[in-house]
């Protein structure tokens, strides 16, 4: 299960340096949620061998999308007020 959840973020994160969409970046949000609570379920040693996989994994980029998705996330809050 773990692998797959890595496997679903890397595809996602190869997704998005070749389309910088923000769907795609929300995408891959979503999936590190998935992984990072799949993770959380782990003994100490393993989750801490996870986290540095994730960690080699993660585009420098990576800040910069969560930054556009939160971002995107207030901008659809307030329309939805409007």
């Amino acid at each position: 299960m773990l692998s797959t959840h890595m496997e679903d973020l890397q595809n996602c994160i190869q997704w998005a340096q070749y389309q910088q969409d923000v769907d795609v970046l929300c995408l891959a949000r979503v999936r590190m949620q998935a992984l990072e609570k799949c993770v959380g379920q782990l003994p100490a040693p393993e989750q801490q061998r996870a986290y540095r996989q994730i960690d080699a994994m993660l585009p420098m980029e990576w800040p910069f999308w969560m930054e556009l998705c939160r971002y995107e996330d207030q901008l659809g809050q307030q329309q939805s007020l409007h």
